[in-house]
């Protein structure tokens, strides 16, 4: 009973810590150890408890007959895959992270429906705190800059991430949860926002914006303006207060942009560089893209195996686009799979979550808390999948970790909806107790190497040694 209780608080204290201070503190003194490494680490940490806790407690989340074939059916690819790569450890230490990530998502939708406020108001509070930390970071280099005349040369004043997409991608999925307060006036029980503290969140959001402006990602507002445009579409009117609140925070964003960026350094007589991150053309998307799809036309069936793009390719380690990364290197077969899971999870979520429905159901404040988060959740989701077919959405460790919060909450949000059922299948849960055990057993198996090594060489730190450069699970240093 104690080892139960003991997994899950564990899971739940690396969880809300790691969603909080992985963008802004270096958990990790020793230097050869670069901020990405440290993340992926505590990553790691993370899904250890996740699956620890999964064999341990009993999960009533039981996928349907269908699905749960579609999954082993996916499983098995998956592992043939992984034999057969160049390097079957590391195609079994991708492959067994996303299955941890999997084991992540039901954590969360098992918290959720356990008490869906508190956990709600733990992940917004975290969310909260993890961009106010981020901010006061980059706002004390500008402020910096400004005074002594000095440039902001890249990665200043964006610490944490190695590159400015990877800061992106953290933005990305954060920007519509963090409104979720603003939103619903009864968020806390008891509780409403006074107006100066609303005033001071929208604040926030307003500073939040203008680094989406500094970082230059035409993709993040393409993909931001797509999931606006589709969330508009189909919540019509009841996505009016979202939708409003995005789009003055991106207005007043860009003009406190104009005026922190290009109007004070005027007056200040300095200049700070921002062009040096933005990309005049596709060209290297479009290289990247190529070799996928020369891969994909070598290893059709079963792809040269999990992250074994980075294998293949002379540039970068991944393909900057989630449909073709996994069809390269977990096949087209499993990509099918993987796209009509998505398919059948997206069309579940607007039978159940559309205008109609919640219209019909918006009598009471917890039912109005219910649809906008339902709002906010598809829109997240949407924007996110847009992005990760220009960027490695799918790749970094914190990306990877709020993308299956958002799963869950999604699994969670939706099941919490229905009509409770205690027919649990019992051999069901059992053999999901018994995989998330093989699955901890090969995620240690596959990564200590490069754990042992990171600590005690300090000139191959957790390099894997692929061709590719640029980080794809470690930082490489080649």
């Amino acid at each position: 009973m104690i080892s139960r209780s003991l997994f899950k608080v564990l899971a739940l204290l690396t969880f809300i810590s790691l969603i909080t201070f992985l963008p802004s503190l270096h958990f990790m003194p020793k230097v050869v150890i670069w901020f990405v490494d440290g993340q992926r680490l505590l990553e790691l940490l993370l899904l250890s408890f996740i699956l620890f806790d999964a064999v341990f407690n009993h999960s009533s989340n039981t996928a349907s007959k269908p699905l749960g074939y579609a999954l082993f059916t996916l499983l098995s690819l998956v592992i043939i895959s992984a034999c057969l790569a160049q390097s079957p450890r590391h195609a079994f230490l991708e492959a067994a992270t996303f299955i941890g990530l999997y084991y992540l998502a039901l954590f969360v939708a098992r918290l959720y429906q356990e008490n869906p406020q508190i956990f709600l108001k733990r992940l917004s509070t975290a969310l909260w705190v993890s961009i106010l930390l981020f901010m006061v970071s980059f706002y004390v280099g500008y402020i910096t800059a400004i005074i002594f005349k000095t440039p902001l040369q890249w990665p200043l004043p964006f610490k944490g991430f190695t590159n400015v997409r990877h800061f992106n991608q953290y933005q990305l999925w954060s920007l519509g949860l963090i409104c979720l307060p603003l939103l619903d006036r009864e968020f806390k029980p008891g509780f409403v926002l006074k107006k100066n503290l609303r005033l001071w969140f929208h604040a926030a959001l307003t500073c939040w914006w203008v680094l989406l402006f500094y970082s230059a990602s035409r993709g993040v507002l393409l993909a931001w303006f797509l999931a606006i445009v589709c969330t508009a579409l189909i919540y019509k009117k009841l996505a009016w207060p979202f939708v409003r609140m995005q789009c003055a925070h991106l207005a007043t964003g860009y003009i406190s942009y104009i005026m922190l960026f290009q109007i004070v350094p005027l007056l200040r007589n300095s200049v700070l560089v921002t062009g040096t991150i933005m990309r005049e053309t596709a060209n290297d998307r479009i290289g990247l893209w190529k070799t996928a799809l020369d891969l994909i036309e070598k290893q059709p069936v079963l792809g040269v195996g999990p992250m074994h793009y980075a294998w293949y390719s002379q540039s970068n380690a991944h393909p900057h686009n989630s449909v073709l990364q996994l069809a390269a290197e977990w096949g087209l077969p499993a990509t099918a799979i993987i796209l009509s899971i998505a398919g059948y999870g997206i069309f579940s979520w607007l039978k159940r979550f559309n205008a109609n429905t919640l219209n019909a159901e918006s009598n009471n404040n917890q039912v109005k808390l219910n649809g906008h988060l339902a709002i906010i959740l598809f829109f997240t989701l949407m924007a996110n999948a847009a992005y990760s077919l220009v960027d490695g959405v799918i790749v970094m460790p914190i990306s990877q970790v709020l993308m299956f919060t958002v799963i869950g909450l999604m699994i969670g949000h939706h099941l919490n909806n229905q009509t409770k059922q205690n027919n649990t299948n019992k051999y069901s849960s059992n053999l999901r107790r018994i995989l998330a055990g093989l699955v901890l057993l090969v995620l240690v198996w596959s990564s200590l190497p490069e754990i042992r090594q990171g600590f005690s060489d300090s000139e191959k730190g957790f390099s894997i040694g692929y061709t590719a450069a640029g980080p794809r699970f470690w930082r490489e240093t080649n």
